[in-house]
């Protein structure tokens, strides 16, 4: 049965994570080793595009001392040029944490690349230990904002305090839990809660070849053409796509896409 017609999709989901344990091996299927070659490079394609606070711990990852306040990016068919993020004017920056299970990703990467983080999350154990123990110092120093709990389907911007308000939305292994519709209706959205100039980041495991279903978990590893496809759909451009490395052999691909909404 196709996920769009399966009643249980999202529910079975929440079960599923529901009974997973909320700690960073539990974040990462038991492969605990993977969260800091997984930090460091998702710094540094951020890095293209976004200047840190210069406070930042993580600046010489982030931005390295070579690099300027523009970034040139390839894509398919042409180079495109554009300013780093913030912004000039757009005051400080800030990103949404997109499926942030206990906030590992907020924690090892996005605290370091941005002024502010907020979070959505639709696993109950999850958010709560985010705000009782794993984020509990970057949300008493006010680094870290807003935890909401909610599934991404049904996320809204649009007429909330996150209308206009990110620089950048990143969305990591999660979207594979989304149906084809509900996924370009989320990108859809986020376009709302975007600043001037904001962009979306996806960093999502790549099938070889169309899609592969986990019906354990109710989810669906789609592969790089597929994932092309759905940003088109969006009306997302692509600016930039890159592949983690160092990763053990045997797992699915991970792949980065950096996008912004066509104009």
């Amino acid at each position: 049965m196709e996920p769009t017609e399966s009643p249980g999709w999202y529910t079975d989901a929440e079960k599923y994570w529901s009974g997973v344990p909320a700690t960073i091996n539990g974040m990462l299927g038991g492969l605990g080793q993977l969260a800091r070659p997984d930090a460091v490079t998702s710094l540094r394609f951020l890095s293209e595009f976004v200047s840190p606070p210069s406070t930042s711990t993580a600046a010489s990852i982030v931005s390295p001392p070579n690099q300027t306040s523009e970034s040139t990016v390839s894509s398919s068919t042409t180079a495109i040029k554009r300013s780093k993020l913030p912004l000039p004017g757009s005051g400080p920056s800030h990103v949404l944490d997109c499926g942030a299970g206990i906030g590992r990703v907020t924690k090892q990467v996005l605290v370091k690349a941005f002024d502010h983080v907020d979070l959505v999350e639709g696993c109950e154990s999850f958010v709560k230990q985010a705000k009782e123990e794993y984020l509990k110092a970057e949300i008493d120093s006010g680094k870290v904002g807003e935890v909401r709990c909610q599934g991404l389907q049904h996320v809204q911007f649009e007429g909330t305090a996150w209308e206009g308000r990110f620089d950048v939305i990143w969305c990591q292994w999660v979207l594979g839990h989304l149906t084809e519709d509900d996924l370009i209706a989320f990108f859809n959205r986020c376009k709302k809660g975007l600043k001037p100039g904001g962009m979306i980041f996806v960093k999502e495991n790549n099938a070889k070849v169309g899609i592969v279903i986990d019906e354990e978990d109710s989810s669906m590893t789609r592969s790089d053409l597929v994932w092309k496809e759905m940003f088109e759909k969006a009306e997302l451009k692509l600016l930039r796509e890159d592949t983690q490395k160092g990763f053990p052999s045997g797992l699915f691909a991970v792949k980065m896409y950096a996008l912004e909404p066509f104009s």
